[in-house]
């Protein structure tokens, strides 16, 4: 998945033609698109409902005695309120007798895109405490998303669909189909209270010309220290996902646009504290230009710091309530230019972030927001950086073969009223099913109101432009 900093830091001339104003136009495409979103659904929901029912894993017996290289783990429980991390697989394998397994549950977990983003630690945890093994061991997965995108939109050149760089697309038209993702995990077990976790990643939409990302990149790396069993306290260092608000989303496939703005990677070391009600992490984070969000103005110092907490109630996916705040020192939204290449381009002082965040499962209805912000304005803009999610979704099925359909509405905004570069919105209609504990497909109605990229900000932007896309996904893991 592309990302506001990754997908507009190519530069994209300003249009020489006049802007589309024709109402007319843009309602007949995403009529148009509305139609064949509604098509695909109703097909993909007819081809798969008999192949949910033959491809789910046989049932075992339970009165025969499990093999030893097969064992069902247990993982975190409040991971099945998540949409996308339910009923997936979560029988572990031993290709090698005892030290190296597979373990697709965990695997989806750790990989996921669209939930946890901020403390995916904690499934560590559980998974060890669970599978109730002290001997070493190294757990190894992967994930593949596959995806197919046909786009429009009413001015010539821009597509401000934050999923992908603008300028893959030219004309007015686009299609697009691609391994969006291939990542793949390494999680060693060294001793009861020590894990070392690994993460490899592929993506030629979350590539940079330069500054530590590529299309193939580590895209985490840290050492985790805890056992819940004794404390319920852990501690990591290391580069990862920084504990900062919460960003997932119900739709099953697109970012929402609080991840795009606020999302941030990057080393430090941080203690956190976890049990049935809170989840607590505060880390100092290693100075100068981060990966993404994090920013401070001076490299070689732990000067950046962090902190995030998270309340629930209800432990189960049907009846669940969760509430969570956070900050960050430094963004990246503290310069007087809208650069993000330049490694050695820091602001002159800080310019923090703050984030509150919610979600309630009841029955079959699925509800959660979250709104972030700056705490001062963005010295490019004049105005503060913010965004925010509004989103539902509706459970068709939770258990025999998990299905769902959602709808998000998400903005960012960091311009003045009226401005050209005042906002980026965007509207997901969305539909999931699995198929079985490995794979998953989805479908949606995305359409993208404003373009307003980071580079060139200022002069670049155009409020008026409208993408529809088709945006189809299949999601698979082991």
């Amino acid at each position: 998945m592309g990302n506001r900093h990754g997908s507009f830091s190519r530069h994209q001339p300003a249009d020489s033609e006049e802007k589309s104003t024709s109402r007319f136009r843009v309602a007949a495409s995403t009529g148009r698109f509305a139609r064949l979103w509604i098509a695909v659904s109703v097909v993909t929901a007819t081809v798969v409902t008999a192949s949910c029912a033959i491809a789910q894993p046989a049932p075992t017996n339970s009165g025969a005695e499990s093999a030893n290289w097969e064992t069902d783990v247990e993982l975190d429980p409040m991971a099945a309120i998540a949409p996308v991390s339910h009923r997936w697989s979560t029988t572990e394998f031993s290709a090698s007798g005892h030290w190296l397994r597979l373990n697709g549950g965990l695997t989806q977990q750790m990989l996921d895109f669209q939930n946890r983003q901020t403390d995916k630690e904690r499934h560590l945890l559980h998974h060890r405490r669970q599978s109730g093994s002290t001997s070493p061991a190294v757990v190894v997965g992967g994930q593949a998303r596959l995806s197919f995108l046909a786009a429009t939109t009413n001015t010539e050149n821009k597509f401000p669909y934050l999923g992908r760089f603008p300028t893959d697309f030219s004309g007015k038209t686009a299609t697009d189909a691609r391994m969006l993702q291939a990542n793949a995990h390494a999680t060693a077990y060294v001793a009861p209270t020590v894990s070392v976790h690994g993460e490899l990643l592929f993506s030629d939409v979350f590539s940079f010309g330069d500054f530590k990302q590529g299309s193939l990149q580590v895209r985490q790396a840290y050492a985790l220290i805890g056992d819940l069993d004794v404390s319920p306290f852990y501690f990591y260092l290391g580069k990862k996902h920084v504990g900062f608000g919460d960003f997932s989303t119900l739709s099953p496939f697109t970012q929402a646009v609080t991840w795009h703005y606020f999302a941030a990677l990057a080393e430090g070391v941080g203690i956190g504290y976890h049990d049935r009600r809170w989840d607590l992490t505060a880390a100092a984070i290693n100075g100068g230009r981060g990966i993404r969000l994090n920013d401070s103005p001076e490299r070689g110092k732990l000067n950046n710091l962090a902190a995030n907490a998270t309340w629930h109630a209800g432990d189960c996916a049907t009846h669940s309530v969760q509430l969570g705040v956070g900050f960050l020192l430094g963004t990246i939204y503290d310069g007087f230019s809208a650069e993000h290449l330049d490694a050695n381009q820091f602001g002159s002082d800080y310019n923090s972030g703050w984030n509150v965040n919610g979600r309630i499962d009841k029955g079959r209805l699925s509800l959660a927001g979250e709104f972030v912000s700056t705490t001062h304005p963005w010295p490019v803009t004049g105005a503060l950086v913010s965004a925010y999610r509004t989103e539902a979704a509706y459970w068709i099925d939770r258990r025999t073969c998990p299905q769902y359909v959602s709808v998000s509405w998400s903005a960012g905004d960091q311009g003045s009223d009226g401005s050209e570069f005042e906002f980026n919105r965007q509207l997901v209609i969305g539909y999931f099913r699995h198929l079985n504990g490995h794979c998953s497909v989805s479908a949606e109605y995305v359409r993208s109101s404003g373009f307003a990229p980071l580079i060139d900000i200022t002069t670049v932007s155009d409020r008026d432009v409208v993408q529809d896309s088709l945006v189809l996904g299949m999601t698979l893991v082991i």
